[in-house]
């Protein structure tokens, strides 16, 4: 049987994946809960393990790319059956393919049956193995555009798209197959090998890619250099494309949620004497910001709230979704139940989690459960600034630099949740709790 894995679907707003790495290469033999490949969502990086037994028959996604979410990435071939058994999301049926040989030929037999007791479709396919076998020799990753028929080809055996490629530019693929300077069958990427090597210089040709030029901008009169296509660049000023990360779609997909959120804002500060002063390499700025405001949340339930469809969910513990940096890249992890925890053990979690921002090896489930966000800029000399909400949190706090004694806070708030009564209330008691020194005390 024939185990399909699929592109995870790792967070709400993931809808492709980058494959980082295989841990497994075809023909390895692999157990239930072995890790097989690393993917990137839009927010981390996750181990996706295997649930069967059996042995690697196919990766069908090199290293690097990115896919939709549910793209089958790999089989594994389950060990004592030949029947491949696929789950189709869309129409609730199972697929089941069983191979035999009749007579030197391969029938394959595929039935689909409706889960919901709906007729029965049953479709025989008999196949010449031999044709079979020629066919295979001319597998490749190409696109379905690229694949041609060897059969139906006459002189030169290419694909179409790389005999338009050919066309264009004058160059004879039959006479360079002849002379061994192309592959029989010759694709795009061949040919355009050959027209690099003819008329641009390699690092010409990788500023073309980089730049998506075509070369038809250029006069294939004279080999180009890199000055040359750099020239055009800045004459025609022609910007770099630069794809979107997979933390920048998340990132961008955070804040136009959060942009259709009926916000405003409440613009305050409190008292930074005890902060500093109970303050340590350990217990750190943001490690009390979390206590104190952990424990506001818990005196005031609506900041531990969360809206779905028409009905207000009250959480039990106060979650925070705290904003980390690694380089230009932005994530929001969340220290889950921080009223529960002691202030080594808010330390501890703070460090595990910034060690995996750092590695990039956030989980899906690190990501979730908050009601309340934090956004510390107040090490940048920062001193004050408007935070957006993450996700489904009913509220964040932005945090600036201290100035004159003070750190300036300013909440931004999902008005359909808390109304300002509310969020001055949370804010009275925040300003008290930094000025307890009970409170601190208390928490060593």
């Amino acid at each position: 049987m024939a185990y399909e894995i699929l592109m995870p679907q790792l967070s709400d707003s993931m809808e492709e994946g980058k494959l980082i790495s295989w841990k497994v290469k075809a023909s390895d033999a692999v157990k239930t809960g072995d890790v097989i490949a690393e993917v990137e969502s839009d927010k981390a990086i996750m181990e996706v393990q295997s649930f069967k037994n059996g042995v690697v028959s196919e990766l069908l996604v090199e290293e690097g790319a990115e896919v939709p979410v549910g793209t089958v990435i790999a089989r594994i071939e389950v060990e004592g059956s030949t029947e491949k058994v696929v789950e189709s999301r869309e129409q609730g049926a199972e697929e089941v393919v069983r191979s035999e040989e009749v007579g030197g030929r391969s029938v394959r037999e595929v039935s689909s049956e409706k889960v919901a007791g709906s007729n029965e479709k049953v479709e025989t396919v008999i196949e010449n193995e031999a044709e079979k076998s020629h066919q295979n020799e001319y597998k490749t990753t190409h696109s379905q555009s690229s694949i041609f028929n060897p059969q139906s080809a006459s002189g030169a055996i290419a694909s179409p798209k790389a005999k338009a490629v050919a066309s264009r530019y004058g160059i004879d693929i039959e006479t360079l197959q002849a002379s061994g300077k192309l592959p029989t069958p010759a694709h795009e990427d061949d040919v355009e090998a050959v027209l690099m090597k003819r008329y641009f210089t390699p690092k010409a040709w990788r500023l073309l890619q980089t730049y998506h030029l075509s070369a038809d901008l250029f006069r294939l009169d004279k080999k180009q250099r890199e000055a040359d296509i750099w020239e055009y660049i800045k004459k025609y000023n022609i910007p770099l494309p630069k794809p979107l990360s997979a933390n920048q779609k998340a990132v961008i997909a955070t804040v136009t949620q959060a942009a259709a959120k009926p916000v405003y804002h409440l613009y305050d500060s409190i008292d930074a004497t005890l902060l500093h002063q109970y303050e340590s390499k350990t217990h750190t700025v943001t490690v009390w910001l979390l206590k104190l405001f952990s424990e506001a949340m818990m005196r005031h339930e609506t900041f531990r709230t969360t809206l779905k469809d028409d009905t207000l969910q009250v959480w039990p513990h106060a979650s925070i979704s705290l904003a980390m940096a690694d380089g230009e890249a932005l994530f929001m992890p969340v220290l889950k139940a921080v009223d529960t925890l002691s202030l080594e053990e808010t330390a501890q979690a703070l460090q595990a989690l910034k060690t995996k921002v750092k590695k990039r090896k956030l989980s899906a489930e690190e990501m979730q459960g908050s009601t309340f966000g934090l956004s510390n800029l107040g090490m940048t000399g920062i001193t004050r600034f408007d935070a957006m909400i993450n996700g489904n949190d009913c509220a964040i706090a932005a945090i600036g630099s201290p100035k004159d004694g003070t750190i300036a806070v300013t909440l931004t708030l999902d008005h359909r949740i808390v109304n300002g009564f509310q969020a001055a209330e949370f804010m009275q008691t925040l300003k008290a709790l930094a000025k307890d020194e009970t409170f601190f005390k208390g928490m060593l």
